[in-house]
């Protein structure tokens, strides 16, 4: 059975990598290779926020992938101390950090609860984002606006992490109001 200091020191040790902007391929390290990995990152008001559930090592990389290529994020401040349930091996993390899109230098900030399931390992098996600051504050429904087009003066919405539609990782959060 895995302690609840064992656990502490996971969900730390997790936060801190994430904190300190990690590589995404070094984040992926605090996962679990022996069991399918989920993650799901949506709004607390989306009525179905299963729908947005990624599953697989793929699903994980490109969430880190999108998250560094297309934003710098400030500080994370933890609000609370972490939350642990060593019989659920569960770690909940109420936190909040500032993201800035690259391209433009807009920025917002997300206030979120992070719900983190392990293993044995203690890898993480699970890793929820419920962003509790508003939807539009939600990363992972971020929409940036690109400058002027020059000819036309129409102003075009730039959606960033929308792969092709054969992809297994998804942006939107299939919520109410998408």
């Amino acid at each position: 059975m895995v302690s609840e200091i064992q656990l502490r020191e996971a969900s730390e040790a997790f936060f801190d990598a994430f904190a300190s902007d990690t590589p995404p391929i070094k984040l992926l390290s605090y996962f679990s290779t022996t069991s399918p990995v989920t993650i799901q990152h949506t709004p607390a008001e989306c009525p179905i926020p299963q729908a947005s559930r990624l599953v697989g090592p793929n699903a994980l990389r490109s969430y880190f992938d999108l998250l560094s290529t297309h934003f710098l994020r400030g500080p994370v401040h933890a609000r609370a101390p972490p939350q642990v349930d060593p019989s659920a091996r569960r770690v909940t993390l109420t936190a909040s950090t500032t993201w800035t899109w690259r391209k433009s230098g807009r920025a917002w900030t997300e206030d979120f609860i992070w719900t983190l399931d392990y293993d044995e390992g203690p890898k993480i098996v699970s890793f929820v984002i419920r962003t509790v600051s508003g939807p539009g504050t939600c990363v992972m429904r971020a929409v940036d606006a690109d400058p002027l087009m020059r000819g036309n003066g129409t102003m075009r919405k730039a959606s960033v992490g929308v792969p092709p539609r054969t992809s297994t990782f998804s942006r939107r959060s299939h919520c109410a109001s998408d």
